[in-house]
């Protein structure tokens, strides 16, 4: 499971907050970045984890949930 974010606004301040949890970020396409947790294996912890940051109903983001392909692992 992965979650790309686009960030429309301030991405230090987001990308801080992520880092800052746990979370390994990578630049994407369209300035939107992937980030992914070891403690997140599905959408649902995604959601809390985000939600607990401030960053789920945040409108400065755009995210989309990706789940795992096959072989892809949870990692």
């Amino acid at each position: 499971m992965h979650v790309r974010i686009q960030l429309l606004r301030r991405p230090e301040t987001f990308l801080a907050a992520l880092r800052g949890d746990g979370w390994a970020v990578e630049c994407g396409h369209d300035g939107a970045v992937c980030a992914r947790h070891p403690q997140v294996p599905d959408e649902g912890s995604a959601r809390s984890r985000l939600h607990g940051l401030g960053l789920l109903t945040s409108g400065s983001l755009r995210i989309e949930f990706c789940h795992a392909r096959p072989g892809e692992g949870a990692g």
